[in-house]
């Protein structure tokens, strides 16, 4: 997947509105792209690591999972209609988006680290 990851977590660290949706999060969150995972953990509401690293699903406590056509749809800058967030995507478009508490509890926090993803991502390059 073509995320800068030190882009994403050097912008995650100082957006204030991703701290404070994830401000009570413990545990991983795992998004799993065509060819790599990434894991965001999270201590206290803070995110400590930012990792490629595929964890089993049990342990993480929220899991979002797509084809590279979903991804890409999702991180365009100017997403289509039902891919501007992580919600619609799961609904009308298959992305897999865990159904728990956590993931609607934290989907705020999720939908921020989406928009953060898109700032990370190179310019014309595919998911």
């Amino acid at each position: 997947m073509a995320i800068d990851l030190e882009k994403f977590k050097k912008l995650a660290l100082e957006d204030f509105e991703f701290k404070r949706e994830t401000r009570y999060l413990n545990g991983i969150i795992k998004c799993d792209f065509p060819t790599r995972s990434v894991a965001l953990h999270f201590e206290d509401g803070k995110m400590v690591k930012v990792e490629e690293a595929a964890y089993d699903d049990e342990k993480c406590k929220i899991v979002i999972r797509g084809t590279g056509e979903q991804w890409d749809a999702l991180l365009q800058k100017k997403p289509q209609p039902f891919y501007q967030c992580l919600q619609s995507s799961n609904i009308k478009h298959g992305l897999y988006l865990s159904n728990n508490h956590e993931t609607f509890a934290y989907l705020p926090a999720l939908n921020r680290m989406t928009n953060l993803m898109r700032e990370a991502r190179p310019e014309g390059v595919a998911a």
